[in-house]
């Protein structure tokens, strides 16, 4: 059904055009001031601006794709709904660059005029361009749905969102009541997450990428590049963008924040070469100084963040909302680099929740798959705001995959195997323990791991028979409690703790069957 969603995006684009509704590629001033237009937007003490979407979140339990669900009436019926209701207003559309340029891709966004403020933010993430054929469009428009969704909680909302892919790796994605930004953002990630994987030469990850110059223990320097997978909110932007180097011609740079290709060759390539996607709650210089001044930054665009009436901005005030979001532009990011890209990468991190895991393991190619397969996190605001808090696995800490999960896993395995320099690991940035004996892992205690990893000082590992996982013998200046979970808890809890999760894991490998045996075993022992 693919063809009817182009050719329905071509209808509104044309028609609009035609008839001198459609505001084509606007640059940032004139999108800004349309955007302060819109009764919801407020400009901060800053000089930057603020919007509150309706709803505060992705809508993923509405959303479907055409690879997984077969379409049909629904989906004719959405479509016509969209033309019939875009026809009557003023529209905008953009176009943006996908990745650096040299592929071509490039994504289109059509949204009603008094929505400008989503085209404002996805120029600053993306990089304008012009094009009559974009590999990617996402449409959002709304209904009468829209006001009365505000008063209700997401399961109970009117929202439907398509997204109909081609097997040449284009897509049209249409969304129906939400002008949330991540809407926009979360269509091109799909786009590229389906694109990808077609000619099998590369797999699309959800994932941030450091590239870090640091002295080794031993004197001299060495420089790795390092991915961060995980779910929104789990610690990936907080890990990807710390700075590690401290002294002489260390340096840390901020690769890309939330996504690439991962190729045979070892190689990694970032999608958005504009701006970094940030989640803000609780934001503060102490923890997060490179981000909290980049939030503070005038050409920075928030999302659901709390403006006080003089205009201050307040990241710890989460009464509407904890799914705070910011755009900040490359430029005012102190540490991003020159390039979304990487020519070879080091590591491997797997960012995991989870009271009986430890704070840091190093895995096998085979166990590296295995968790991905898993992708234990915590869902987060970002997803369901009604479920924030508790442990969910999400293939491949990714939420937008279409296609065979299992060829998905296998291709990814295969890809390691490929690059046996690639170390791999998995991080727990939650907490060990339970009630009075819950020690809680500081960003402090990952990023002391980090640092030690990175420069080469983590040498020895030793097999935790309980965990059933390689953990370090020490690392320096994080508590060797937070590698040895199983003492924080009384021997007999610990054991049915364990092999609940185990189970667990084992039974959840059970829904992707054609997964590689080498796979499968891990969590089958």
């Amino acid at each position: 059904m693919f063809e009817e969603f182009l050719q329905a995006a071509r209808t509104i684009f044309e028609q609009a055009q035609q008839e001198g509704r459609l505001i084509r590629n606007p640059d940032t001033a004139r999108l800004r001031a349309m955007a302060l237009e819109e009764p919801e937007v407020r400009e901060t003490r800053y000089g930057s601006l603020e919007v509150d979407s309706e709803p505060t979140s992705r809508a993923a339990m509405f959303t479907k794709n055409n690879v997984d669900t077969k379409f049909g009436k629904d989906e004719y019926e959405l479509l016509e709904a969209a033309k019939r209701r875009l026809a009557q207003q003023e529209l905008v559309s953009i176009d943006v660059q996908v990745g650096d340029g040299t592929e071509g891709i490039t994504a289109r966004l059509i949204v009603p005029r008094r929505y400008a403020h989503v085209a404002y933010a996805g120029l600053k993430l993306f990089k304008p361009t012009s094009t009559d054929d974009p590999t990617y469009q996402v449409i959002m428009f709304t209904d009468e749905a829209f006001e009365t969704n505000k008063h209700k909680k997401l399961p109970e909302k009117d929202i439907t969102i398509r997204l109909a892919h081609s097997p040449d790796g284009r897509m049209v994605k249409i969304v129906r009541n939400s002008n949330y930004f991540g809407e926009w953002k979360k269509g091109v990630f799909a786009g590229e997450d389906w694109r990808v994987k077609q000619k099998g030469n590369a797999i699309f990850l959800h994932v941030g990428c450091r590239r870090d110059t640091l002295e080794t223990p031993h004197g001299g320097y060495r420089t790795v590049c390092s991915l961060f997978a995980a779910l929104s909110a789990n610690g990936k932007t907080s890990t990807t963008c710390k700075v590690l180097a401290r002294k002489g011609r260390e340096r840390s740079w901020l690769i890309q924040d939330d996504g690439g290709a991962l190729y045979r060759d070892g190689s990694f390539r970032g999608f958005e070469p504009g701006g970094i996607f940030i989640k803000t709650d609780g934001l503060n210089p102490g923890d997060q100084l490179e981000a909290y001044y980049a939030c503070l930054k005038r050409e920075t665009f928030l999302e659901n963040v709390w403006i006080e009436p003089d205009g201050t901005i307040d990241f710890f005030n989460m009464e509407r909302t904890s799914n705070g979001r910011a755009v900040v532009e490359r430029r005012d990011f102190m540490h991003a680099a020159q390039t979304i890209n990487a020519d070879r990468v080091d590591n491997l991190f797997l960012i995991t929740r989870g009271s009986t895991i430890p704070a840091v393991a190093k895995l096998t190619q085979e166990e590296a798959a295995a968790f991905m397969v898993l992708g234990q996190s915590m869902e987060s605001s970002a997803g369901d705001p009604t479920q924030a808090g508790k442990i969910k696995n999400v293939f491949f800490y990714d939420p937008f995959v279409a296609g065979n999960r299992a060829e998905h896993a296998n291709l990814f395995y295969d890809i390691l195997k490929e690059n046996p320099h690639i170390q791999c690991y998995l991080l727990n940035t939650g907490f060990v323990g339970e009630g009075e004996s819950m020690r809680d892992i500081r960003l402090q205690d990952t990023m002391g791991i980090l640092d030690s990893i990175l420069r080469g000082g983590l040498d020895e590992w030793v097999y935790s028979p309980r965990t059933k996982l390689h953990v370090p013998t020490a690392v320096r200046l994080v508590d060797s409690i937070l590698f040895h979970p199983e003492k924080l808890f009384p021997h007999d809890v610990f054991e049915e703790k364990q092999a609940a999760l185990e189970k667990h894991r084992a039974e959840f490998m059970d829904r992707f069957p054609g997964l590689r045996p080498e796979i499968r075993r891990v969590f089958q022992r």
